[in-house]
């Protein structure tokens, strides 16, 4: 039997939320496969399941093939106590090859007395040592650190002493230190820059074994993934689909045309059978009589009165069967359905000035000025600062040196968001938290943005994944009334086509923007967009689309 990762009638869900239903799906070694859908869809929980990490609710879920076959799992948020030690947690992710190890030294010391079993052992365990590249080993977990960013960490440190990224980034280089023939990762590029994200893309496109990956970056979709795996919220099901992410995009385009299709054609011909039923029923109360012919009069309707009840009969039955087998509505897919709600410029020259602003450690001193309608992206290595300065900016992070000043009101959506303190709220109250008006506007305004179904709004937000708590704060800060926009990583958490979609409605935003983001295909957006967009009318006019640069806490 050849190793594979399967769900095999998997039922699973939470309370009584059902997320997937007799899910069937095989994923064999060595292929490269994405998982991509709706936030809350269930894709992390398909993840887990396949993992292990989890078991279902019916049906099997898990590992077929060799009991030596190994499978890696990075979760969203890692596994080991903040108490533990950088070193301590690298130790553990290579407690196994150590005790490989440890077991052939074992026998190299008495391989002159060794009876041919136990040849045959050392050889099969040296063997399997060469195929790990065990030697190596100390050297990846080195090679990964620094390529993450982490370079020289000193391993005495405890997790709890870093930020949240830096621990996302030890637990994925512990995970490549000795890779498993199977690496399943949920959503991997979240805390990377841009020279993290490449070098974990090569890693993962060369890998030998089996790649099962949860991600919103486009453009490692692209690179690292043969094959699509959609969790379809709707159906609570699964699809497969070949050819790479492109190739998804374009079966899924025709996919729905279709499905628009055979769906308006099952309404006309509803409709159809009805007008047939309903015009010859009306005909059944007029005669047919003529003058000339009064004898036949009573002969003539009474036959054709009974062919016209055939006809209604047989509308009415392919009626019946019409509606016994109805095509189902296509689904809205989830989109920002409304533009961003409208705001005046501020009259000031600047919609945020910074001067002189600093912060120990993290950010130099800096000046920093945005123009009333500018779009502004800030990119740079993780730890350059860049963070740092969006929450000076926003006021969430007091500057040591300094002042920063902003005109109208702002809006800030921070990268780590905070764990609710209301877990028991549900969805709309806590969108409709502090911003006045009543309850059945703010439901009709979330409707409108097309962030959340109607389903959702009752769900408590201690329940919501993490993308649908990025979907909440998103909606809170579009749906705000803001003059200027702080983002910081916007795309975290999205999916790909909401991303789109988010893009577009940032660009038509009147307001000022200040985004930081390591989402390299949204920077080829801001750079269409600044290639696009008219120049100002006066040579001295500010330019409306401004890319920064952020490294070691300064502003290049």
């Amino acid at each position: 039997m050849t190793d594979h990762l399967y769900l095999s009638g998997v039922s699973h869900g939470y309370g009584d939320r059902q997320l997937l239903n007799a899910v069937d799906l095989v994923i064999h070694h060595g292929e490269h496969v994405a998982i991509v859908g709706e936030n809350g869809a269930g894709k992390s929980t398909l993840l887990r399941l396949l993992s292990g990490v989890e078991m279902p609710d019916d049906g099997e879920a898990g590992l077929a093939g060799s009991p030596t076959y190994r499978v890696g799992y990075l979760a969203q948020t890692h596994g080991f106590d903040e108490a533990v030690t950088v070193g301590d947690a690298i130790d553990s992710s290579l407690a196994s090859l150590r005790s490989l190890e440890e077991r052939i030294a074992e026998l190299e010391g008495d391989l002159a007395d060794a009876d041919p079993e136990e040849l045959e052992l050392y050889g099969s365990l040296h063997t399997e040592y060469q195929l790990r590249e065990g030697y190596a080993a100390e050297s990846r977990v080195e090679a990964a650190l620094d390529k993450l960013g982490l370079g020289g960490l000193d391993r005495r440190r405890t997790l709890g002493s870093l930020s949240g990224g830096e621990q996302e980034r030890v637990a994925l280089a512990c995970l490549l230190a000795d890779p498993a023939e199977a690496l399943l990762l949920d959503e991997p590029t979240n805390h990377l820059d841009a020279a993290g994200t490449a070098w974990l893309e090569s890693r993962l496109a060369a890998h030998r074994g089996t790649v099962v990956v949860v991600s919103h970056d486009r453009v490692l979709l692209r690179k690292v993934a043969a094959g699509i795996v959609e969790v379809d919220a709707e159906r609570r099901s699964v699809n497969r689909y070949g050819s790479g992410y492109d190739g998804y995009l374009r079966e899924k385009a025709a996919e729905r045309a279709r499905w628009v299709q055979q769906y308006g054609q099952w309404l006309d011909a509803m409709a159809a059978e009805r007008l047939q039923a309903a015009t010859v029923a009306d005909g059944m109360g007029y005669g047919r009589k003529r003058d000339n012919d009064k004898m036949a009069f009573g002969f003539k309707t009474g036959t054709w009165q009974s062919a016209a009840a055939s006809k209604v009969r047989n509308a009415q039955e392919r009626l019946r069967r019409l509606e016994e087998n109805p095509v189902d509505r296509p689904p809205v897919p989830l989109t920002l359905a409304a533009p961003v709600k409208a705001v005046a410029l501020a009259s000031s020259d600047f919609a945020v000035e910074a001067r002189d602003v600093s912060v120990p450690g993290r950010l130099e001193p800096t000046d920093f000025a945005v123009a009333a309608g500018q779009k502004v992206l800030i990119t740079g290595p993780n730890g350059a600062g860049k963070s740092t300065l969006l929450s000076v900016l926003a006021g969430s992070l007091e500057s040591a040196t300094g002042a920063v000043s902003t005109h109208g009101p702002v809006g800030y959506l921070q990268q780590e968001l905070h764990v609710p303190s209301r877990p028991g709220l549900r969805l709309l109250p806590a969108f409709a938290a502090g911003l006045g008006g009543n309850i059945d506007e703010h439901a009709e305004g979330l409707l409108r943005l097309g962030l959340f179904r109607p389903a959702e709004f009752h769900v408590p937000v201690g329940s919501l994944s993490a993308g649908q708590q990025r979907r909440l704060a998103l909606a809170r800060l579009l749906l705000g009334g803001f003059e200027t926009m702080i983002v910081d990583e916007p795309t975290n958490h999205l999916a790909p086509a909401l991303v789109e979609q988010l893009e577009e409605a940032l660009a038509a935003f009147a307001g000022t923007v200040v985004i930081v983001s390591h989402d390299r295909a949204l920077g080829e957006w801001f750079d269409r967009c600044a290639a696009t967009r008219p120049s100002p009318a006066t040579p001295s006019a500010p330019a409306q689309w401004v890319r920064y640069a952020m490294e070691n806490g300064r502003l290049l």
